[in-house]
C-alpha cells in the first residue's frame, strides 16, 4: 500500500466508521460491512479529495464517497403532469409526486406534524441566531470604544486598590450591557434573519435522511435566513426523486453550484487583519443554494468538524484537503433510532447550532426492548411504567448530553415532546467545558418500586454551590457558606425509604435519565404566541417572522405546545392516575378533583404532553397516596376478586407452591394512616384553563409507522428486517 493510501485509510478508520448508516429511504439502517469495505483506497493517479467537482446522478453509483447534483439539468419535470400510479402530495409550499404502489422512497403522512413544528421552530431558532450574532457584534464595538475612552482619560491602575479597580472594571460592564439593551429595543430581528438569506451570515442546514427531500424544500422556502440546504441520502433513487421535486417547484435556480478545489489558504496579512475585525466573520462556507448529493450521513457529518470562524491559516494539512465547515443545523429523522448519527452530529454542529432529532424506536425506549435501549442508549427503562412517555425523551437527552460532552459540549432542550409513535427533541449545542463539569448534576436513578406506582429519582451526584446558583438561591444566606465538592448522590435511603413506603416492596433500578428542564420555557411561550397571531390572519405570522406560511397542522401544534407550557419544568416523570387508582381497585378519581387535593395541600401539579392520564407534581408519594387514601374513604372500592391460592400468598394462575407470600396491595395501601390534610374543593386556578386542542385523535384509521422503504438502488435493501421488527409493529399506508 502506497504512503497516500496508508494515509487515507487512517484518516477513515480513525472516524471509527465501520458502521455504515444508511439512508432515510430506507430509513435508517446501520449495517455492520467487511472491515475497510466501505470505501476502496485512492489511487495516486486519482485521489479522492473531499472537495470535487459536481457530478450527475446515476442509479449505477455504488461508491459510498459523497456525490453531488448538478446545478446543469436538462430533463424538464411537467409541473402539472400526473404520471399513472402517482398521487399528488401538497404540504406547505412543496408539492411532489409519490409512486402509489409501491414504498420505493419513504413518505409518511404522520410526519407532517414532525414537518410543519420543525419548520415552526427552525424559523425561531433562525432569529434568535440573527439577534445573537448582533449582540456579539454590538458588544464588541461598545466594549473598544469604551476602552478606548478608558485610555483617554489616563487612568493608572497601579494607584488602584483591588476593591477600586474590581468595582470600576464592574460598573464598565454594566455600561456596556446597559448600552447594549438599549440599542437592542430598535432592532427588528426577524427582518435581520431574513435579511441575511444567502450571505455569509445565513445558515447551512443539514438533513441527514432526506428521502424525498421534501422536507429540505419545505425549509428552503419556508423558513428564513437560509445560505445552504443540504439534501442527503444515501439511496441514489431518493436524491432522483428530489430533483425532480425541486424542478417541480420551480427551484432549478436555487441549486448550489460547487466550487470545488482546497481551501485558500493564500491571504495577505492585511486581509487576515480585516477578517479579525468581525469577531463572527465566517471562512470557506458552502456554496449557497441547495445541494442534493448521494452520501453517508455519518461520513458527510464526520468530515464536516471545522469551526466556521476559524482563520484558514489554522487549518492543518487534513483540514485544508479534506474538512468543511460545521452546520448551523442539522436534522436527523431516521426510520429506527436516531444513535448510530448522533456522534458525528454533535461534532459537526457549529457551537450555538440547532439539532432536531426523531426516534421512532419506542419499543426500545419505552420499554418493551430494555436490553435492546441500553445497547443504544446507555440506559435501561423500567419496563410497564406508567410515565414510559416522558422517560423515553429523558433516556435519549441523557445519551445526547453524554455524546456531547466528550467533545466538551453540553445542550439545552428547547422543546422535548412525544408526538404518536415517535419522540422529537431540539437542542442547542454549546462549547461549554465547565458544563461539562455540571453535566452529572443533570442525571439521575430511577427507583421503581416493584408493588406499586411509587418511584423516586435521585441525581448521580450533587453540588451544593452549583446548584443554588442555578436554582437562584445563592444570595439567601450569605452567611452560609456553600460547599463547591462534587458528591456521590444519595437513594432513597437517605430519604428514610430503604424500601417502599407505601407497600414495603423493594426497588428496582432504572436509568441514568436526564433530570433538566425539557423546554425552553420562553420559547414555547413565544411559539403559541406566533400560532395564535398566526391564526388570525390567515395562517401566517402578521409580524413577518415565523410561521411565515400556513401550518396544517398549526392546531394540534398550539395544543401540543400549550399542554407543553403548563408542565412542572423541574419535576421528572410523573404517575398515571388510572394505574394508582387501579391498584387500589377504585374508580378513576376525576383530574380536576385529584389536582384539586394535591393543591390545596400545598403541592404543586400538572399534566404531561402526550399523556391525559399523567399527574406531574411536587408531592411526596406518601402525600400522593393519602389523596387515594381520602377518595376511598368517601367512596369505598369494590373488593377485588381472587381465588383461594391468590389469598393465601401465591401468585394468580401459578400451579407451583408459593414461595415469597405476597399481602394484598390495596390493603396494605388503604390501611395506612391518612397523615395529609385532604380537601377536594376545586380552586379557580385548577377550574380555567386556556383554550386549546389538546391530545388531538389519530385524523384516519392505520395512524402510524410505515414500512421502511425498500429503495431505489439503495445497496444496503432489506438489511435492517430483524431490527425492524424488533423495534415494533410496521403499518402500511
Amino acid at each position: 500500500m502506497t504512503g497516500l493510501q496508508r494515509g487515507y485509510w487512517q484518516l477513515t478508520t480513525s472516524l471509527n466508521y465501520r458502521l455504515v448508516a444508511s439512508s432515510s429511504t430506507a430509513r435508517a439502517a446501520s449495517v455492520l460491512l467487511p472491515k475497510r469495505s466501505f470505501i476502496s483506497a485512492p489511487s495516486l493517479s486519482a485521489p479522492v479529495l473531499r472537495y470535487q467537482q459536481p457530478t450527475v446522478i446515476s442509479r449505477s453509483f455504488t461508491n459510498h464517497t459523497t456525490a453531488t447534483m448538478s446545478s446543469n439539468t436538462n430533463n424538464a419535470v411537467a409541473p402539472d403532469s400526473l404520471p399513472d400510479g402517482y398521487e399528488k402530495i401538497t404540504e406547505g409550499t412543496i408539492t411532489m409526486h409519490y409512486p402509489q404502489s409501491e414504498n420505493s422512497v419513504f413518505y409518511n403522512p404522520v410526519q407532517v406534524q414532525n414537518r410543519d413544528l420543525s419548520v415552526l421552530m427552525i424559523g425561531m431558532y433562525a432569529e434568535r441566531r440573527a439577534e445573537r450574532m448582533w449582540v456579539a457584534r454590538k458588544r464588541k464595538e461598545v466594549r473598544k470604544r469604551i476602552m478606548s475612552q478608558e485610555q483617554q482619560r489616563n487612568v493608572d491602575s497601579s494607584k488602584e486598590s483591588k476593591p477600586e479597580r474590581k468595582a470600576r472594571l464592574a460598573q464598565l460592564e454594566k455600561d456596556l450591557d446597559a448600552e447594549v439593551e438599549a440599542a437592542r429595543a430598535s432592532v427588528d430581528f426577524t427582518k435581520l434573519a431574513q435579511e441575511s438569506s444567502h450571505t455569509n451570515d445565513g445558515m447551512a442546514i443539514f438533513e441527514a435522511l432526506a428521502a424525498s427531500g421534501l422536507r429540505s424544500l419545505r425549509y428552503w422556502k419556508e423558513v428564513p435566513g437560509l445560505r445552504t440546504m443540504v439534501v442527503n441520502d444515501l439511496d441514489p433513487g431518493a436524491i432522483d426523486l428530489a430533483k425532480e421535486n425541486v424542478i417541480r417547484n420551480g427551484l432549478e435556480d436555487a441549486l448550489a453550484k460547487e466550487e470545488g478545489g482546497e481551501h485558500n489558504n493564500n491571504q495577505d496579512d492585511a486581509a487576515m487583519e480585516e477578517d479579525n475585525t468581525d469577531p463572527l466573520k465566517r471562512f470557506n462556507l458552502r456554496p449557497p443554494g441547495i445541494k442534493l448529493q448521494v452520501g453517508d450521513a455519518t461520513h458527510e457529518m464526520y468530515m464536516s468538524r471545522i469551526p466556521p470562524t476559524l482563520h484558514p491559516s489554522q487549518y492543518n494539512t487534513t483540514q485544508s484537503k479534506y474538512q468543511m465547515t460545521q452546520y448551523d443545523v442539522i436534522d436527523l429523522d431516521p426510520y429506527g433510532s436516531a444513535a448510530p448519527f448522533l456522534d458525528g452530529a454533535l461534532q459537526s454542529i457549529v457551537s450555538g447550532g440547532l439539532m432536531c432529532i426523531t426516534c421512532t424506536d419506542m419499543a426500545a425506549l419505552g420499554g418493551s426492548h430494555p436490553e435492546t435501549c441500553y445497547g443504544r442508549y446507555g440506559a435501561f427503562p423500567v419496563q410497564r411504567s406508567g410515565y414510559l412517555q416522558e422517560l423515553a425523551l429523558r433516556i435519549l437527552l441523557y445519551h445526547v448530553s453524554i455524546i456531547a460532552g466528550r467533545y466538551g459540549r453540553t445542550i439545552r432542550p428547547v422543546l422535548s415532546v412525544g408526538m404518536a409513535f415517535y419522540c422529537r427533541v431540539f437542542v442547542e449545542v454549546w462549547d461549554d467545558k465547565a458544563g461539562v463539569n455540571n453535566l452529572s448534576l443533570s442525571h439521575g436513578h430511577l427507583f421503581q418500586s416493584i408493588k406499586c406506582s411509587s418511584f423516586h429519582v435521585t441525581p448521580v451526584a450533587t453540588n451544593e454551590s452549583v446548584s443554588a446558583k442555578q436554582n437562584g438561591t445563592a444570595n439567601e444566606n450569605p452567611n452560609k457558606k456553600l460547599s463547591n465538592v462534587y458528591r456521590n448522590g444519595r437513594g432513597p435511603c437517605d430519604l428514610g425509604e430503604a424500601v417502599c413506603g407505601e407497600t414495603g416492596g423493594s426497588y428496582k433500578l432504572g436509568g441514568p435519565l436526564w433530570t433538566g428542564p425539557l423546554h425552553d420555557l420562553d420559547v414555547v411561550n413565544d411559539a403559541i404566541a406566533r400560532l395564535e397571531k398566526a391564526e388570525e390572519n390567515n395562517g401566517v405570522n402578521p409580524n413577518g417572522g415565523a410561521p411565515m406560511h400556513p401550518l396544517k397542522m398549526s392546531k394540534t401544534l398550539h395544543g401540543l405546545l400549550v399542554s407543553v407550557s403548563e408542565e412542572l419544568p423541574d419535576v421528572p416523570l410523573y404517575h398515571s392516575l388510572p394505574a394508582i387508582c387501579s391498584t387500589v381497585n377504585s374508580t378513576t378519581i376525576p383530574r380536576k378533583t385529584f389536582d384539586a387535593a394535591l393543591i390545596n395541600a400545598g403541592y404543586r401539579v400538572s399534566a404531561y404532553h402526550k399523556d391525559p392520564g399523567a399527574v406531574k407534581t411536587d408531592a411526596p408519594n406518601h402525600v400522593v397516596w393519602d389523596v387515594v387514601r381520602g377518595w376511598c374513604k368517601e367512596n369505598p372500592p369494590k373488593q377485588r376478586k381472587v381465588n383461594k391460592r391468590h389469598r393465601k400468598g401465591e401468585e394468580q394462575g401459578s400451579n407451583a407452591p408459593p414461595k415469597h407470600p405476597h399481602s394484598d396491595v390495596a390493603s396494605l395501601i388503604l390501611n395506612k394512616e391518612i397523615k395529609t390534610k385532604i380537601d377536594f374543593a376545586i380552586p379557580e386556578s385548577v377550574a380555567s384553563r386556556k383554550k386549546a386542542v389538546r391530545y388531538a385523535l389519530n385524523p384516519e384509521a392505520n395512524w402510524g409507522p410505515k414500512k421502511a422503504a425498500s429503495g431505489l438502488g439503495n445497496p444496503n435493501k432489506g438489511k435492517r428486517k430483524a431490527e425492524d421488527e424488533t423495534d415494533g409493529p410496521a403499518q402500511k399506508k
